[in-house]
C-alpha cells in the first residue's frame, strides 16, 4: 500500500516505470516477429524510438550531464570500456570457439551464420554500434538511468535498470537458446535460458556501475559494441 501511494505522488517515479514498461513492450514484440523483417525493421525502429526519447528528456529538463553525454569525461569512459570489454569478451568468445569440441556442433544463430564477408562487415561496422550499442546505451545508460535516479537512490537505479535491461531481451533470448543447437533436453535449455537472463542482468547492472564510475555512457557504449561484435564474429567464423 504504501509503494503505492509513493507511485500515486511520485511524477519521477511513475516516468521511470512507464520508460521501462515502453523499453520492454518494444523490444519483446518486436522480437516475434520474422528475423528478416524484424533485421529490416530494427536499425531505424531503434534510432526514431532514440529520437524520441531524447526529445522526451530534453522536455523534462535533464541536463548533458545527467543523461551522461556531456564531453568532460568521455575520453576516461570510453579507454575504461575498451579494457573492460577486450577482457570480458573472452569467456563467451572462447565458449563460442570451443563448442564444436565439446558438444560436436558449433554455436548457431540463423541470422548471423548466413551473411556474407560483406554483410558481416556492415553487421560489425554500423549495425552493431548505432543500432545496438548505441541506441542501448543511450536509451539504458542515459536516459532511463537518469529517470530512475531522479526518482530513487544509486543501488535501485542500477538494480532497476539492470532487471529492465535483462527483461528487454526475453523473447530474443529465448529463440537465441532454442535454435543455437548446443544443447537439445528440455531441462538444459531451460537453464541456458535462465542463466542467459541473469547474465544480461549483471551485464546491465555492470553497465550501470561503470556509467556511474566515469560519468558517462561512453564506457559502457564500447564495452557492449566489443563484446558484442567479438561474439558475433566469433559465431560467423565458426559456422
Amino acid at each position: 500500500m504504501d509503494a503505492l501511494l509513493r507511485l500515486a505522488r511520485d511524477p519521477a517515479l511513475r516516468s521511470a516505470l512507464f520508460l521501462s514498461l515502453l523499453l520492454l513492450l518494444y523490444s519483446n514484440l518486436t522480437s516475434l516477429s520474422e528475423p528478416e523483417r524484424r533485421e529490416e525493421f530494427l536499425l531505424y525502429g531503434n534510432l526514431a524510438l532514440l529520437s524520441l526519447l531524447l526529445l522526451w528528456v530534453r522536455w523534462a529538463g535533464f541536463t548533458l550531464p545527467e543523461l551522461g553525454l556531456a564531453g568532460a569525461q568521455a575520453r576516461a569512459s570510453a579507454l575504461w570500456g575498451i579494457a573492460l570489454g577486450l577482457v570480458l569478451a573472452l569467456p563467451p568468445v572462447a565458449f563460442i570457439a570451443l563448442a564444436p569440441f565439446v558438444t560436436g556442433e558449433p554455436v548457431q544463430a540463423g541470422e548471423i551464420n548466413d551473411l556474407s564477408g560483406s554483410e558481416m562487415a556492415l553487421r560489425l561496422a554500423f549495425r552493431v554500434p548505432v543500432g545496438t550499442a548505441l541506441f542501448e546505451e543511450v536509451a539504458f545508460r542515459g536516459v532511463l538511468y537518469a529517470f530512475w535516479l531522479r526518482a530513487t537512490d544509486l543501488r535501485r537505479t542500477v538494480l532497476g535498470t539492470g532487471i529492465v535491461f535483462a527483461l528487454w531481451h526475453v523473447v530474443i533470448t529465448f529463440k537465441s537458446v532454442t535454435e543455437s543447437e548446443v544443447v537439445e533436453a528440455a531441462p538444459f535449455i531451460a537453464l541456458g535460458y535462465l542463466g542467459s537472463l541473469l547474465g544480461l542482468f549483471v551485464g546491465g547492472a555492470a553497465f550501470a556501475l561503470l556509467r556511474w564510475r566515469t560519468g558517462g555512457v561512453a564506457g559502457p557504449f564500447f564495452f557492449h559494441w566489443i563484446v558484442v561484435a567479438l561474439m558475433t564474429l566469433a559465431v560467423w567464423l565458426r559456422s
